[in-house]
């Protein structure tokens, strides 16, 4: 039976986005096909017990595209029979793919090759490791343009994967798997009785018009310019809340700012795994202003909080940054403002879902049959193993 090996720094039990992707992708596969290489962390004993499948803990505390980590590499791939070899992400750690002398395979996230794709010496270190890799898995349109700029002469997406695996003239293929989404934990709340109900237990006024939204607290994710859209909506909108929910860095600022601004936000800091959906499923409107930030070198890669938001039938208010115009389709599910830092653009986009009711549902309800069609982990794993078995054929 052929087997794969995933290489990658990033599994869990180590908690964040791509940790999130790469597990929810990779334990929906047939457990004995494949085995995973990767680091140690806090609780990965008691966490590989529970798994089906084989969980190989390096003695590093990273994994780096060295001599000594090839060697590693090579040896397990060939103790376990691998015909493939995945290695996430691209760069750094991809660039020891070319010199495995086995057939290997990259995961492409926003970040992680939009920065090197803007630099010119790593652009050039970054088309030599997708140059010979057998697979490009690309979570998401963004990453895979960009790997379709940096290789002029490979393989051209639709959006939105609509065909989504596709052969270049070198019989390289290239699949696109966007980050997906439970939809059975986000889903939309089934009466008026069970929303009022959700907001009484969040602490939110039942009769407000609410808007939501969760994130890393950090200026690229445009928490700022969402309080100065709130702030303008206030007199058009007297029963507008605002909740944010997340922490970090900038946290300090925003709420300076929402005091100074009379915005009606609330900084909810962190909310608890079992309340998140209720706020997004008690919300009429999910927004983030991401934005582009240094040049563009700092871009949003996906934004898989708009996919929760949609599972639970909420529209959203998307600034325009790399990846976001994947996870919000424009017009139909929500809408991308192409000026994110423009405070004026994002309370546009908003007064338009927020004075509406009816295009809320409509709204809410296309964004809620996206996901259900394109953006459910079942349905992305499946398209992950077909590429996997005919890249490792």
């Amino acid at each position: 039976m052929r087997t794969h090996l995933l290489v990658t720094n990033d599994f869990p039990p180590k908690i964040g986005g791509i940790q999130s992707y790469l597990w929810e992708l990779w334990r929906r596969l047939d457990p004995d096909r494949f085995v995973i290489y990767t680091t140690a962390y806090p609780g990965d004993v008691e966490f590989d017990r529970c798994q089906p499948f084989r969980v190989v803990r390096s003695g590093s505390s990273v994994l780096l595209p060295t001599g000594a980590v090839a060697s590693e590499v090579r040896s397990l791939a060939h103790q376990v029979g691998a015909s493939l070899v995945m290695i996430d992400p691209a760069l750094p750690l991809g660039l020891m793919g070319p010199h495995l002398g086995l057939p290997y395979g990259v995961v492409l996230h926003g970040a992680e090759v939009g920065l090197p794709a803007s630099i010119s010496g790593s652009r050039s270190l970054l088309a030599g490791v997708l140059r010979s890799a057998e697979l490009l898995v690309a979570a998401g349109d963004y990453p895979a343009q960009v790997a379709s700029t940096v290789l002029v002469a490979s393989t051209v997406l639709g959006r939105s994967g609509r065909q989504p695996v596709q052969a270049s003239r070198s019989g390289q293929i290239t699949v696109v798997v966007p980050p997906g989404v439970d939809a059975e934990r986000f889903h939309p709340l089934e009466s008026d009785a069970a929303r009022h109900e959700a907001r009484l237990h969040l602490g939110i006024d039942p009769d407000s018009l609410l808007v939501s939204s969760v994130s890393r607290l950090v200026p690229r994710k445009g928490m700022d310019v969402l309080i100065r859209a709130s702030a303008m909506l206030r007199s058009r909108f007297p029963d507008l809340r605002v909740v944010i929910a997340g922490s970090g860095r900038d946290a300090s600022r925003l709420a300076r700012l929402a005091g100074a601004s009379l915005a009606p936000v609330c900084l909810a800091g962190k909310v608890s795994d079992e309340l998140l959906p209720e706020l997004y499923a008690s919300s009429d409107c999910f927004v983030m202003a991401c934005r582009n930030r240094w040049a563009g070198l700092e871009q949003e890669g996906f934004g898989i909080v708009f996919l929760e938001a949609a599972a639970s039938g909420v529209p959203q208010v998307a600034g325009e940054s790399g990846g976001s115009g994947d996870a919000v389709e424009h017009g139909v599910t929500g809408f991308v403002v192409k000026r994110p830092g423009d405070p004026w653009s994002v309370a546009d986009a908003m007064y338009r879902i927020l004075a509406d009711a009816s295009l809320r549902r409509e709204m809410g309800t296309a964004a809620r049959r996206r996901v259900l069609e394109g953006f459910t982990y079942d349905r992305l794993a499946e398209r992950l193993g077909t590429a996997i078995s005919e890249a490792g054929a």
